[in-house]
């Protein structure tokens, strides 16, 4: 049973709506997650003190803690708070249940981390696991509304991709406890593909929307045809990246080239020139342009194209100039709209933004110019998780006082 809007607006502001508490969570996360690489970073270069060695891979901990820790977060608080309105519920979750998933989802990241630093590979793959069935329990549970959302076609595609999400983290756990590198580089891509997948479908239907509500004259559209086919694209591409052997590799590539051109083609039905006019509609489209840019990237690697480091280049194009981005500007449109503030961030804000893009940029171009033994890359790279903890505490320090605000 939902909650009544006499009974959310007498509870504490914070209370009131599950993106208050989850969004600072994911900021609060992104420091510690980010400042802990950093320094592990300076240390495989030579240029820090000693830190305390994983368990795991240390790679395999920065993107699960990543993916399914910070960006799951922010996608929890606000699919939690949107999602409920675009199936015809206004009032929402009520508080006790949406609380009850932070407190897990809290535990889970906790246990994984427990496990790493000592408790064991066991209790690391529990957390994982766990945190992964939990995000899968939220899509089921928000899927019983779809029956009175009218026209369900944008939030059963959202509370789809949300599910691969989750499954995905549960199938990294399994290759957590089995060692299996090709079984976690699958993973990865199908639950930063399934983020990406989550997003588009949340923009496909917000930003023309957003942007007709703030801009006069403008003239974008949504594609009917673009979630159908992004979908399908999508699941013939984890399909193939499951398959061994070239020829599956290399018609994984060509997928990844056409959905690449396909999520171009729908930035520009959403006319960026006049979307640009009010910033936090432009800002959007930067992250989709990342998007496409980490679709076509890994589809040159599936072509046999190389560079140095180029098989994680998408990945990071992806879940941080993509993923992160997005994710910063959809918490701050939600935070100043939700205050009753005017949806023009400040200069901090923007700064904020922007350093997550030079991360992305550093992240990508630093081992090109650095050599790739003797922890030259390393030394270079540290610099983006300096830059994406800047994004993230101006955020922090900028917007929590909003999130306590009334709507």
């Amino acid at each position: 049973m939902s909650p009544t809007s006499a009974e959310t607006g007498t509870r504490p502001v914070l209370l009131r709506e599950p993106y208050r508490l989850f969004f600072p969570a994911a900021a609060l996360y992104a420091l510690a997650v980010m400042g802990g690489w950093g320094l592990w970073l300076l240390f495989v270069g030579g240029q820090g003190p000693g830190v305390p060695a994983p368990l795991l891979p240390p790679a395999w901990l920065h993107g699960h803690t990543l993916i399914w820790g910070v960006l799951q977060l922010v996608i929890l608080g606000f699919g939690l708070t949107a999602l409920p309105r675009q199936c015809r519920h206004p009032d929402g979750v009520p508080a006790g249940r949406w609380l009850g998933v932070l407190a897990a989802f809290a535990g889970a990241q906790g246990l994984l981390w427990g496990g790493a630093l000592g408790g064991g590979r066991g209790l690391a793959v529990a957390g994982a696991a766990l945190g992964g069935l939990l995000t899968v329990g939220v899509a089921a549970g928000l899927a019983r509304w779809l029956a009175d959302a009218g026209n369900p076609h944008q939030p059963r595609y959202a509370m789809a991709a949300m599910t691969v999400a989750g499954a995905a983290a549960v199938v990294d756990a399994a290759a957590w406890a089995l060692a299996a590198p090709g079984v976690h580089a699958w993973a990865v891509r199908a639950g930063l593909y399934a983020h990406m997948a989550l997003a588009l479908t949340l923009l496909h239907r917000l930003l023309p929307l957003f942007a007709g509500n703030a801009i006069p004259d403008y003239r974008g559209e949504a594609g009917p045809r673009f979630l159908p086919v992004l979908g399908a694209a999508l699941a013939a591409r984890l399909v193939l990246a499951a398959l061994p052997g070239p020829a599956a590799a290399m018609a994984g590539a060509m997928v990844d080239l056409l959905l690449a051109a396909w999520v171009a083609r729908e930035a520009v039905r959403w006319s960026p020139r006049t979307a640009m006019r009010q910033w936090l509609v432009g800002a959007k489209l930067l992250p989709v342009a990342w998007f496409a840019l980490a679709l076509a990237l890994s589809g040159l690697v599936g072509l046999g194209w190389g560079w140095p480091d180029a098989a994680r280049a998408w990945v990071h194009a992806l879940g941080v100039g993509g993923m992160a981005s997005l994710a910063l500007v959809f918490a701050t449109r939600v935070s100043l709209g939700h205050a009753g503030r005017p949806l023009v961030p400040d200069r901090w804000l923007r700064g904020a933004f922007w350093a997550l893009q030079g991360a992305t940029v550093v992240r990508l171009l630093a081992p090109l110019w650095t050599a790739p033994d003797g922890g030259g890359m390393m030394s270079a790279t540290h610099w983006a998780a300096w830059l994406w903890l800047a994004a993230f505490g101006i955020w922090l320090v900028r917007l929590l006082p909003r999130l306590a605000e009334h709507s």
